[in-house]
């Protein structure tokens, strides 16, 4: 399981970087660099948004998005490992996984409450 899970990832990441995607990096506060991805086939909608510490590593809250401009994933991460709840919005629902340095403590499903 793991292995495929690898794999998805990776395949994923060089179908991502293998586009010409727009990146734009601003420091941030507490040696942090601010990273927002745009999607490569419009560069004015962004797809995810999140920090790198000073060691080039995820650190800090990631937020992506689908092009509809609507929130899919909130991710957090302790100098570059998955840490915390990361919260995934789809169909209606999220999924609530609880991460302790990369491996999962939890998984939660909740119904999302329309007003």
């Amino acid at each position: 399981m793991k292995s495929i899970l690898s794999l998805v990832i990776m395949l994923f990441t060089i179908a991502t970087f293998a586009q010409d995607q727009r990146v734009e990096f601003e420091k941030a506060d507490n040696d942090l660099v601010k990273a927002t991805y745009y999607f490569a086939d419009n560069s004015d909608i962004v797809e995810r948004v999140g920090f790198f510490n000073k060691d080039k590593e995820l650190h800090g809250t990631w937020i992506t998005f689908n092009q509809a401009g609507e929130k899919t994933v909130v991710a957090h991460y302790e100098n570059g490992k998955k840490h915390g709840e990361w919260f995934y919005y789809s169909d209606g629902k999220i999924k609530i996984v609880t991460y302790e340095y990369n491996k999962i403590t939890s998984v939660k499903d909740k119904a999302v409450a329309v007003n």
